[in-house]
């Protein structure tokens, strides 16, 4: 399995118009497009830094998804502060890793109980 890490930087008025982008262009041509696994979107409002990674069987199917990300390149230029960050990783571990729609990562599913630090009184 292999992993496209894309890192960009929004122009500030231009957060929504990428979000928009994503949910209702990027995402449909994600899910049929084949070997696709999934895609994370996470972003940093602060600083306008946006990182997306989708997630693929083989690089020849990350490679085909180009073709598509082509027709989406002035409507994704027009809303970046700079030309992203693209970096191809090898996932290592998990080897197997379920589909998107399988993945159920809980705190009790991992035997985990995660704090969080803002929910504790302060004093």
């Amino acid at each position: 399995m292999y992993a496209r890490m894309v890192t960009s930087y929004v122009r500030p008025n231009k957060l929504k118009e990428m979000t928009i982008l994503y949910k209702n262009t990027v995402l449909p041509l994600l899910e049929h497009q084949p070997g696709c696994q999934g895609i994370f979107v996470f972003t940093n409002p602060e600083d306008y830094k946006e990182v997306s990674v989708t997630l693929w069987e083989k690089l020849v199917d990350m490679e085909a998804f180009n073709v598509n990300l082509l027709a989406l390149k002035d409507k994704i230029a027009s809303c970046l502060a700079e030309p992203p960050d693209v970096e191809i990783f090898q996932v290592l571990i998990p080897e197997d890793m379920p589909t998107m729609g399988k993945i159920a990562l809980s705190e009790a599913s991992l035997g985990l109980r995660i704090e969080d630090p803002y929910s504790r009184p302060l004093g």
